[in-house]
């Protein structure tokens, strides 16, 4: 509980106050905690459960407890569409840190011509504490202790793995890449990827994006003449990298997205009508197609998992 405090206070204060975006952040504007937290407030609840008297938090002697399920954010994912960019303090902090010692960002930004489909994206994964925001804005709510984000921690850096992202190279040795290349192309197992959930032991959710098409390999680049269905592309394919980090430059692995991935689109606007929805969604739910993506700027997904557990009961009161 007292770190608790402490992260949420020493949060505030920081971007209540106004960090200014430092360094490598040429965004117009930056985006605090609070802020993101405040839109992620809309995944958290939905599908909320729970349970009164639904488990047992102990058996000997016997407890009984209420079982509670909701939405959590694992990580955030910022893409952009030049190296070094960024309108995250944290990020921006990160990026010019890194930019002293090792120059990054010094290379020309990848793009796109106005008269085809091929976008490119810069993306960062990273964690703000955001959980512990959502448990001080929703007090009276019966929440899952630590299980969302609630540190500052940067996972995975696009311009810290340059080959990586822009070639996919190292993909093509897994067997991943050989399916979503052939496999899903052939057979469209990506339309169907709600009805086949493994292909020879490997879940479609790591080769599939529905209808984004396939996720290997998994690089800034792909063809959609949507913008922020290219940023959603970007965005899952670097959480994968963080989960299946093969010869690619991550700072923290970790296991994102492994049951049920799903996506929110938090900046510079909330998908419409869907705000939250599973990888893949079809574009026409969520996309604002007469929204743009101001200049300097990017866009920012909150990633999100369900977790489950059994809490002392008060009858979910």
């Amino acid at each position: 509980m007292l770190k608790k405090i402490i992260i949420v206070t020493l949060t505030l204060i920081m971007f209540v106050t106004g960090i200014p975006n430092p360094g490598f952040a040429t965004g117009s504007e930056s985006l605090s905690v609070l802020s993101i937290a405040q839109s992620a407030e809309e995944c958290l609840l939905l599908g909320y459960v729970c349970i009164p008297f639904g488990c047992m938090v102990s058996l000997f002697p016997p407890i009984p407890g209420d079982f509670i399920c909701h939405n959590v954010p694992v990580a955030l994912v910022e893409t952009v569409s030049g190296p070094g960019q960024t309108v995250i303090p944290f990020i921006g902090t990160v990026m010019s840190l890194l930019g002293q010692t090792f120059g990054l960002g010094s290379g020309g930004a990848s793009s796109h011509k106005d008269t085809d489909n091929l976008q490119y994206f810069e993306s960062h994964v990273f964690e703000l504490p955001i959980y512990p925001i959502l448990e001080f804005m929703n007090p009276l709510l019966r929440m899952c202790p630590l299980a969302g984000m609630d540190t500052f921690m940067v996972n995975y850096l696009s311009e810290v793995d340059p080959v990586g992202w822009r070639s996919g190279t190292s993909d093509f040795i897994d067997v991943s890449t050989m399916l979503s290349s052939e496999l899903v192309s052939l057979t469209g197992l990506c339309s169907v990827s709600g009805a086949v959930t493994t292909v020879t032991g490997i879940s479609l959710s790591d080769i599939c994006m529905g209808t984004w098409g396939a996720t290997y390999p998994r690089t800034g680049f792909s063809n959609t003449h949507s913008e922020p269905v290219a940023s959603g592309i970007a965005a899952y394919r670097a959480s994968r990298v963080v989960a299946e980090p093969l010869l690619r430059v991550v700072f923290v692995p970790r296991p994102l997205l492994s049951a049920s991935p799903t996506m929110q689109l938090a900046y510079p606007f909330s998908g419409k009508p869907l705000s939250c929805f599973p990888v893949g969604t079809t574009p026409v739910a969520w996309d604002n197609v007469d929204t743009k993506l101001p200049k300097g700027t990017g866009y920012l997904w909150i990633l999100w998992e369900k977790t489950c557990c059994c809490l002392p009961a008060t009858g979910c009161v």
